[in-house]
């Protein structure tokens, strides 16, 4: 059976102190942080292709030996610098 408490026994009990930020942190736990250069991706974009157009951009970037991705970046990236040149 259980024993009933009465409610100054239950405040009289010894409270653990409120940790500062710092404590938290300090005694966080799980894997360390990542350095600057390991940090994940931060912008991702979608694009959508009709499957010929698809089709075009997969043989433009098979005939470089490159990803869909990669091949997509470095011809933008390409076209934000002619932009910016002329």
């Amino acid at each position: 059976m259980a024993v009933k408490k009465s409610i100054n026994d239950m405040l009289a009990q010894k409270k653990e102190p409120v940790k500062t930020f710092e404590q938290v942190e300090k005694a966080k736990g799980g894997r360390p942080k990542k350095e600057a250069g390991e940090k994940a991706k931060e912008n991702r974009f979608a694009v959508y292709f009709t499957p010929a157009e698809l089709s075009i951009v997969k043989l433009a970037a098979d005939s470089f030996g490159m990803t869909v991705g990669k091949y997509i970046k470095i011809a933008v990236m390409r076209s934000a610098k002619k932009d910016s040149i002329s």
